[in-house]
């Protein structure tokens, strides 16, 4: 498998990760709309808790770190309560990816740092 390919499956595995954690999240608290972070700064969620299925969580600066039975993952929110943003960790490859538009990079307001996969990417 090329590297490329090893890395969109890291990403899609990282999104659907994230997705399942925001989603036990948002079922867990009534947020009223707002994005995660500005519920969590209302106080509508809790900074550390225990979601179902034993899921723990732990809001920090613009994001929240989740543990789980097999393991644990970091998220950032973006725009839009936005979860799928991932730090760069492979230079090279990622720059690759932005070349070819399967990824773009934030750069805005809450993690400028972020990567995300474009609406071209299936």
């Amino acid at each position: 498998m090329e590297k490329r390919d090893q890395i969109l499956n890291l990403i899609n595995d990282y999104i659907s990760c994230a997705k399942y954690m925001c989603s036990l999240l948002g079922e867990a608290y009534d947020i009223k709309g707002e994005s995660f972070l500005r519920a969590r700064r209302e106080d509508l969620i809790p900074k550390e808790g225990l979601l179902s299925e034993g899921c723990k969580f732990s809001f920090h600066g613009g994001g929240c770190y989740f543990e789980f039975e097999n393991g644990a993952i970091d998220i950032d929110f973006g725009p839009d309560n936005r979860c799928d943003g991932s730090e760069a960790i492979i230079k090279e490859e990622l720059d690759k990816l932005l070349k070819e538009k399967i990824i773009i990079e934030l750069k805005t307001y809450p993690n400028p740092h972020l990567f995300f996969v474009s609406s071209k990417f299936p």
